[in-house]
């Protein structure tokens, strides 16, 4: 635990460890009742007066200097890199109690928005409704107008995080008029991406090319991968908005990524995709297979949760030799991980592949193994889908009687649930 203390528990705990008493340290320097003051926190002590303590005490001055703000945000840069260890909330928790005891406002504002963001990257929706009217009435107290826009950002993210697209780009809008005002270019462009991702997932794209636009002008504030999502940005909507600036953006935005092969391979997918949309199809299939030719081999678990993505868009789009390639290969690495989760997907995705290929006695063989996978892990919900499944593929069959079996058995695990 990262412990605050004050200048005055500072001076009483190394006096204690030294074994001396208050008047011992005293001396004929300070008054006995001024430094039992100190150490109770009921007064300041001057500069020179910690200066003697340090020395009489052998401890650094500067460490009594450093008060409990100075503590907190230090403590602060800590956590920021450590979000991701297991005592991260606790920690959080204790330093947000320090600051609201000692009253540092803003200083407890960055903490909660850090405790917020964490939630809404753990899904944890309790907690964060949990903390939201302490996140309000600190946002309501806080002096500084960049706190005020990232509090708008935090609420336009866990709306977006929550489906609640019109609302989000509500917040984002709004966080983005505020940011003009406050001048922190880094968060107006973060802001400017978001709410422009947020038009996308409302397929608005010319509300979301009219925003991500305004990203050009931001470029130089922001660096490395957001750099790369912010082009990447750009070359989709130019893409699909037929803007005539779509090479321009992609060059740019594997540039950005520069050496980052999995985000480089991605958006490559991602072009591949809209190509599909917009009618491009050999090309997309060219981006698709050079996206998997680029991401990396290692970790496989990694890989094959990337094939399964590129397996579910070739067999929507009728691409099923590629898609038979890809799931092979997602096969053997899922039995050489021997991750049933996996096998159970290439299993499925290779009877989905059969059946449109009408090759339905060998799709009926894979679909019964991804059964067998399903029913040692899946969910009654999931478990009932691939009933259904089953039943409408041996109808396909004219197996009429294990079809009204496995309807029946979908309807009955229907009523359970």
């Amino acid at each position: 635990m990262m412990e605050i203390l004050s200048t005055g528990e500072k001076i009483k705990r190394a006096r204690i460890y030294k074994g001396l008493t208050l008047r011992e340290i005293c001396g004929n320097k300070v008054s006995v009742s001024k430094m039992s003051c100190i150490e109770n926190n009921k007064v300041k002590a001057e500069d020179w007066i910690l200066e003697y303590v340090a020395e009489l005490l052998d401890i650094d001055v500067n460490y009594l200097k450093s008060d409990i703000s100075h503590q907190l945000e230090e403590n602060i840069n800590k956590l920021k890199k450590d979000m991701n260890k297991e005592d991260i909330e606790e920690k959080l928790e204790y330093n947000l109690k320090y600051a609201e005891e000692y009253g540092y406002k803003d200083i407890a504002f960055k903490i909660i928005h850090m405790m917020y963001n964490y939630y809404i990257d753990k899904g944890q929706m309790e907690k964060l409704q949990s903390i939201s009217s302490k996140y309000y009435d600190l946002y309501e107290k806080t002096t500084l107008p960049q706190n005020r826009v990232i509090y708008y950002m935090d609420l336009g993210r866990y709306l977006f995080n929550s489906g609640e697209y019109e609302q989000a780009v509500n917040y984002y809008n709004n966080a983005r008029k505020m940011g003009k005002e406050a001048g922190d270019k880094t968060i107006l462009a973060k802001i400017t991406y978001n709410e422009a991702a947020s038009h996308i997932m409302l397929y608005q794209y010319d509300k979301a090319y009219e925003v991500a636009i305004k990203l050009e002008d931001m470029i130089d504030y922001v660096e490395g991968q957001t750099r790369g999502e912010f082009y990447h940005m750009l070359a989709i909507l130019s893409l699909r908005m037929d803007k005539g600036r779509f090479e321009e953006y992609e060059n740019k935005s594997y540039e950005a990524y520069s050496d980052n092969t999995i985000e480089k391979s991605m958006a490559i997918y991602n072009y591949g995709v809209i190509m599909f949309d917009i009618g491009l199809r050999e090309k997309a299939i060219e981006y698709i297979k050079e996206s998997l030719r680029v991401y990396p081999t290692e970790p496989k678990e990694e890989r094959v949760s990337y094939l399964i993505i590129v397996i579910d868009e070739l067999l929507e789009n009728n691409v099923l030799s590629l898609a038979q390639e890809v799931c092979n290969e997602a096969l053997n690495n899922a039995i050489s991980l021997d991750n049933i989760k996996f096998i159970e997907r290439a299993y499925y995705y290779k009877a989905m592949i059969l059946q449109k290929e009408n090759n339905l006695n060998t799709a009926e063989m894979y679909m019964n193994l991804s059964l067998d996978a399903l029913m040692k892990f899946g969910s009654k919900q999931d478990i009932g889908k691939r009933y259904m499944e089953m039943g409408y593929m041996y109808y396909k069959l004219e197996n009429t009687s294990e079809s009204i079996k496995y309807f029946n058995l979908a309807l009955t695990l229907e009523k359970k649930v």
